[in-house]
């Protein structure tokens, strides 16, 4: 074991050399004889110092225009002064379409919304049962939402980490080509070996800024693919346009931006965080992901007395943690087709509760009588203090450790690439390195991630163990064991597509005393 652990590092050696060769890339002799880049791989290395600057970011503020595409048409969503942070929690203005603008605010699990009355208005509420239906909220009250309520998640798309990893776009650019070459890196046996490709950047060129041209804002003005990124004088990325991920339709909908980005230090991300707190602990808070039970009761009419009518209602969401539900009844008794009395009353539950409504009327002269009742709820639900404290103090503590990213060598297999897109916060082509260990992304929460694609399953015998005459096998235990060393204090996940090679590594840490290393399958 322990001479694994030296060839461990010894490939770990190896991997700082090939990441400085592929930074410095391809060279051509200059006229005094002293080797320099050629341009693809000059501008390559120019567009990866403004990405690696984004995305050391503790967070960044846009405004402009994000658009989504798919099967059932175009939706352009308007951000004003959308603050993202390092976390990916949003603080900023929205505008759908031709909608009303509303407040948009993302915090940990939470999704929130403040718009007019006009605004909810032009919003389709959830389906309730016949005759009962939301109150419209009001326009200072702060609205819990589904987070794909926009149809995009913004907190992922525009997280400073993901877009300034991605400006390059040179991952998405190798397609499904498998890249041939030396493996460098822990794992180089495996299906998420990375290769040097060993070549020119792909489809990286600057382009000429004049004024008044239609191009975006920057001194310097990059073409990577189809996205044209915006540089100032000092290496910022001030400006985006043009794809920046994908809607919660997955590849049926397609993201396009067209942005201002702002770098944010982290004294404006505390004072995000500080007006967050303050916007919502103790606000009372609306729902839309509320449902209303089917409501019970009945009527009963005493000869000489009194009608009572009397119905039992329940309400269930998983976005609030507690407050109440206020409900409104309001009844028409008739007799003989014609109304003789009406009643309104209302009650209050707890939020996620039930409770009975109750109204009762004058009788008068025996008679058949019927009733009509429909029901308005207001809900006045709250968040969980403590967990929102958690959240912001969480997202201030990633925000204050952002900065680690670093141009990486790509993963060779494209569905290696593909997987870890889709589960990391960046591209394969970018590390987050702490010490000289490349993790390939971090959770919003800060877990560290080691992201593994399919194609381990193989490797698993029939009893549930890794194989252990695979060099794989070992190169997992060691990228564990370094992983975890590496990461001190912090939570560190390794997330592999195959339920089974996940319990068979988790074995197989046990089995080698390797602890605080958590293990999960995740399907895309």
């Amino acid at each position: 074991m322990r001479k694994s652990v030296i060839a461990a590092a010894v490939a770990a050696l190896v991997l700082a050399v090939v990441l400085v060769l592929s930074l410095t890339g391809a060279v051509v002799p200059s006229v005094q004889g002293v080797a320099q880049p050629n341009e693809p791989t000059r501008v390559l290395n120019d567009l990866n110092t403004a990405g690696t600057s984004l995305a050391d970011a503790p967070g960044a503020k846009y405004t402009g225009v994000v658009t989504l595409t798919g099967s059932s048409g175009t939706l352009k969503i308007k951000v004003t002064d959308l603050t993202v942070t390092a976390a990916g929690d949003v603080r900023g203005k929205i505008q759908q379409g031709s909608n009303p603008t509303a407040e948009w605010l993302q915090i940990g699990a939470k999704t929130f919304v403040k718009g007019s009355e006009a605004f909810w208005k032009n919003e389709d509420a959830k389906k309730q049962p016949a005759g009962v239906k939301l109150d419209t909220p009001s326009a200072d009250k702060w609205v819990s939402v589904p987070e794909a309520f926009l149809g995009i998640d913004l907190r992922a798309a525009l997280r400073p980490a993901r877009l300034g990893a991605n400006l390059s776009q040179q991952d998405t650019q190798l397609g499904t080509t498998e890249i041939q070459g030396t493996p460098v890196g822990l794992i180089g046996e495996t299906p998420d070996k990375r290769v040097d490709p060993r070549s020119d950047p792909i489809g990286v060129s600057e382009l000429e800024v004049d004024e008044n041209d239609g191009g975006i804002d920057g001194a310097r003005r990059f073409q990577a693919g189809a996205l044209t990124v915006g540089v100032n004088d000092g290496g910022d990325v001030v400006a985006v346009r043009g794809p920046i991920g994908k809607g919660f339709g997955g590849d049926t909908v397609k993201v396009e931006g067209d942005l201002t980005v702002e770098k944010l230090d982290m004294d404006a991300v505390r004072s995000t965080y500080s007006g967050i707190s303050s916007e919502v602990k103790g606000a009372k808070v609306g729902a839309t992901d509320i449902t209303i039970g089917q409501p019970t009761g009945d009527l009963n009419c005493t000869n000489g007395g009194d009608c009572v009518i009397g119905y039992d209602v329940g309400n269930s969401t998983a976005d609030l943690d507690g407050g109440t539900v206020t409900i409104r009844m309001e009844t028409s008794f008739k007799k003989a087709g014609k109304e003789f009395n009406k009643c309104t009353t209302t009650t209050t539950v707890p939020v996620n509760g039930r409770g009975n409504v109750t109204c009762r009327v004058p009788f008068g002269a025996p008679a058949d009588v019927n009733s009509l009742s429909r029901f308005t709820v207001t809900v006045d639900g709250s968040v969980d203090e403590a967990a929102l404290t958690t959240s912001i103090e969480q997202g201030r503590t990633v925000a204050e450790t952002a900065a680690g990213w670093a141009p990486a060598a790509p993963k060779a297999l494209d569905a290696a690439r593909d997987y870890n897109r889709q589960v990391a916060i960046a591209p394969s082509n970018y590390v987050y390195k702490i010490g000289e260990f490349g993790f390939d992304g971090r959770e919003r929460d800060g877990t560290l991630l080691l992201v593994h694609g399919p194609g381990y399953d193989s490797h698993v015998l029939a009893d549930g163990a890794m194989d252990p005459a695979w060099k794989g096998t070992e190169q997992l235990l060691i990228q564990a064991k370094d992983g975890r060393s590496a990461a001190g204090d912090k939570p560190v996940r390794m997330v592999f597509s195959e339920s089974r090679t996940a319990d068979a590594v988790r074995a197989l840490l046990i089995a080698n005393h390797i602890e605080r290393v958590e293990v999960v399958a995740a399907t895309i």
